[in-house]
């Protein structure tokens, strides 16, 4: 009987369990909180409004209603707009797609980046000249440039948009070899894009003359490219066998920023082939402030200047934002080559201009800046001089840690303040002075910057440099001088008859 009941008891015991079970709700977990950091495989999301397509054809300005304010954002927020892939919005498209690459791809320091941007835009302009007979190519106006014959051909079945897009997705396609599948996919994605657009409206023949075109074209340019010196530099940044000179002004790797690559950056960089002829001369820019460990020395108030600044480069002070804004760190950004180009795409998506005119600014500009980084790396390594961060640590504060790690490569003179400054001599010449535009580069730092013209956004970036603890006031002094006389330089080009 005993048995019995207590089978029975059993039994009711697991009913009531699963009745239990069944109407309780399962509970709900929360999935822990974590820093949202800047997205490496999602491509800016482009909203084609009526009303964007509306404002571009009236000309209107950029709604900016959207624009982040205070905080950084994951993802780019800019105003909706439609893309025209007649004028310069087909640059504009490539370009935003290329500083992508540039961030993704491995081995694409700030001077891989220039050259290769020069290279491409360089074949972009070449490509469209037979459809627009008042530009010239540049042609005997770079050095050991010259253009064959067979690339002279009639305007007749030829589109220029569909010759330039050819062109620069062909050498997209070398220079990005060793980029990420899922980028590559975008490039090829853009190219049958443009090319799909370009069909219906074009015949047959025409799409296949204008895609020849440029596929000849982007060969011409790639095999120019190869004798420079710096062909698959991508491939070694770093240069493991190179001895930096040992004095007390020398320049030495900080072990703590450089963990991984403990050999200087592209020390050979400045025996590569400028552009202009000009530009493979010497140019005069030597440090003005002679080295000394004196505390009443020039160079020792100089240091002190950098120590005494790094205190006011607190978390939310304006000065580390600023310093954050233009850090432009090779792997995580469009590095500072790329900031200065987007800069011009960032203008053009505000005010499109005909593909013609966009192919030079960019050719101009890329020529430029490219150029900028050989001089620059030409004299860093010639002056070789110490980096704050080594000085300050000796003679002043060996505790001292500066805002931003300090690159491999000699201080003087600065890389960023000499790329500005040619970025903005040459679209000061080449667009206008006091030109306003807002920088939306680095979502991922802080709201967009609103520059009043290129040479204060160039003015900022120098400073940053500073606030960032790894220049001297000298070193970017005299590297804004030297982007002057870089970019003149380039600005002697002729791109009109």
């Amino acid at each position: 009987m005993r048995k019995i009941l207590s089978l029975i008891f059993i039994f009711f015991s697991i009913s009531l369990c699963q009745a239990q079970t069944k109407s309780t709700p399962a509970k709900k977990t929360t999935p822990p909180t974590t820093t949202k950091e800047k997205p490496k495989a999602l491509p800016e999301k482009v909203i084609k409004t009526e009303k964007a397509a509306k404002a571009d054809e009236l000309g209107e300005e950029p709604i900016t209603e959207n624009t982040q304010v205070g905080n950084p954002t994951p993802t780019k927020v800019e105003p909706t707009r439609v893309y025209d892939y007649s004028n310069s919005d087909l640059l504009v498209k490539w370009h935003e797609l290329i500083f992508e690459l540039v961030e993704q791809t491995q081995g694409y320091s700030p001077n891989v980046a220039s050259r290769n941007m020069a290279y491409i835009n360089l074949a972009a302009y070449e490509s469209i000249l037979p459809a627009n007979l008042e530009n010239i190519s540049l042609s005997d106006q770079i050095q050991e440039f010259h253009r064959p014959d067979s690339l002279n051909i009639d305007g007749r079945f030829f589109n220029p948009a569909v010759a330039l897009n050819s062109a620069v997705f062909k050498l997209v396609d070398k220079f990005f070899i060793s980029a990420p599948y899922i980028w590559m996919e975008k490039v090829y994605a853009l190219n049958d894009s443009v090319n799909a657009h370009f069909a219906r409206q074009l015949s047959p023949d025409a799409m296949k003359k204008s895609k020849l075109y440029g596929a000849k074209i982007a060969f011409w340019i790639y095999e120019y490219s190869k004798n420079d010196g710096g062909h698959q530099s991508f491939l070694r940044t770093y240069n493991m066998a190179y001895k930096l000179p040992i004095c007390q002004s020398c320049f030495e790797i900080n072990r703590v920023a450089d963990l991984e690559n403990t050999g200087p950056l592209h020390p050979k960089w400045g025996e590569n082939r400028a552009f202009i002829a000009k530009n493979q001369e010497e140019i005069d820019i030597k440090p003005k402030v002679e080295f000394s460990i004196y505390p009443n020395s020039l160079f020792y108030k100089m240091a002190k200047e950098v120590y005494d600044i790094s205190k006011q480069v607190v978390p939310n002070s304006e000065k580390l934002q600023i310093a954050n804004f233009w850090d432009d760190a090779a792997t995580f950004t469009y590095t500072a080559p790329g900031h200065s180009m987007s800069i011009l795409t960032q203008v053009l998506k505000q005010r499109p201009v005909d593909l013609a005119s966009a192919a030079e600014l960019f050719s101009n500009l890329s020529i430029a800046i490219s150029d900028a980084f050989i001089v620059t790396w030409r004299i860093k390594y010639q002056q070789n001089l110490i980096r704050p961060i080594a000085y300050i640590k000796k003679y002043i504060d060996n505790q001292w840690e500066p805002a931003l790690l300090t690159p491999p490569f000699p201080e003087f003179p600065s890389g960023h303040s000499a790329q500005s400054s040619t970025m903005a001599t040459v679209l000061t010449s080449k667009i206008g002075d006091n030109l306003s535009f807002i920088d939306y580069s680095k979502y991922f730092v802080g709201p967009p910057k609103s520059f009043t013209s290129f040479w204060s956004a160039a003015k900022e970036c120098s400073m940053s440099r500073v606030y960032g603890g790894i220049h001297f006031r000298d070193g970017i002094e005299q590297g804004e001088e030297l982007g002057k006389i870089v970019g003149k330089n380039a600005l002697s080009l002729r791109y009109k008859k």
